[in-house]
């Protein structure tokens, strides 16, 4: 009898190359990438962003892989949350994890955007969003459309250090893999060959990974509004976890074409040199960290 969905998981970290990877992968005839990209099913201590709230609804996403498929998803947060790993281990212990590490101040700069595209944010200058944090780690000044406001914890949400560490001493080392994003831009066979061959499955000679999420703003505030209310209405959710899975079979995806549609690129913002200074020391310690766990030394570093 077969085991239970996942094989294995993409686990993180968020803006670290998990899209890129996943539409990547997703392109190759051995695997099987759920219908729903970043469930986070298994994030119990992320009861806003769990896409997928029970396991029979899990179980769906993987319904069409054929047999002789790996299953596999891809949820960035699983790698901050506190339960996922070990909740993915309790239902498959040798479930496989690729891991994506960079840069924190990168990322820092990378997901303030995002978060800001998706009206999780309403400071656009990431310098006040930092300054913020304390507050709102007590409750306040938390966004009306917030959907998680963990997502707001740039230090610790970036601190990949502690969170690479933790996955470390959950997961086998023959089970795990780190990437540096850095790698998935800059020497994308490679990257992509350690990906496959990790995974067990054929080479398909990929020299690029899919690139997507840049920098950008949303167009139409009211548009940008109605996408996350679909996104926060426990209804609207429900119905989109059932229905979200067949039109994606049929490469029908209104959400997502409407939230593509609804952004304009904006451009990277410029940090001061002496917040930039303050976020490399905030984050000194994680990067040294990774250099200790042998993760990206360069990449990490500057």
């Amino acid at each position: 009898m077969r085991l239970p969905p996942p094989d294995f998981v993409i686990v993180g970290a968020p803006k670290c190359g998990t899209t890129a990877v996943h539409a990547t992968l997703q392109q190759h005839p051995e695997l099987f990438l759920s219908q729903i990209k970043e469930p986070h099913y298994f994030a119990y201590d992320l009861p806003r962003r769990r896409e997928v709230e029970t396991i029979k609804d899990y179980d769906r996403l993987f319904a069409l892989a054929a047999a002789a498929q790996l299953r596999g998803e891809a949820s960035a947060h699983y790698l901050g949350s506190k339960e996922a790993i070990a909740a993915i281990l309790q239902r498959r212990p040798d479930a496989k994890f690729i891991a994506l590490v960079r840069n924190p101040v990168d990322m820092f700069v990378s997901w303030h955007n995002e978060c800001v595209k998706a009206l999780d944010e309403d400071q656009r200058d990431p310098n006040r969003a930092w300054m913020l944090q304390e507050e709102r780690a007590q409750g306040r000044r938390i966004p009306v459309l917030c959907k998680e406001p963990a997502f707001l914890q740039y230090k610790t949400l970036c601190g990949l250090g502690a969170q690479i560490q933790s996955l470390f001493q959950l997961v086998p080392e023959h089970q795990r893999l780190a990437v540096v994003f850095d790698d998935l831009q800059q020497d994308a066979r490679r990257a992509y060959e350690r990906i496959v061959d990790f995974l067990g499955i054929k080479n398909e000679g990929t020299d690029r990974f899919v690139r997507k999420n840049a920098f950008a703003q949303p167009k139409s505030a009211i548009i940008a509004r109605a996408i996350r209310f679909a996104h926060l209405n426990p209804g609207v959710k429900k119905l989109r976890i059932r229905l979200k899975p067949i039109l994606n079979k049929h490469g029908i995806r209104p959400i997502g074409w409407l939230l593509q549609h609804n952004l304009k690129d904006a451009a990277k913002p410029a940090l001061s040199a002496e917040f930039s200074r303050e976020l490399k020391a905030a984050f000194a310690a994680d990067v040294q960290l990774l250099e200790r766990l042998q993760i990206g030394r360069a990449s990490c570093r500057e």
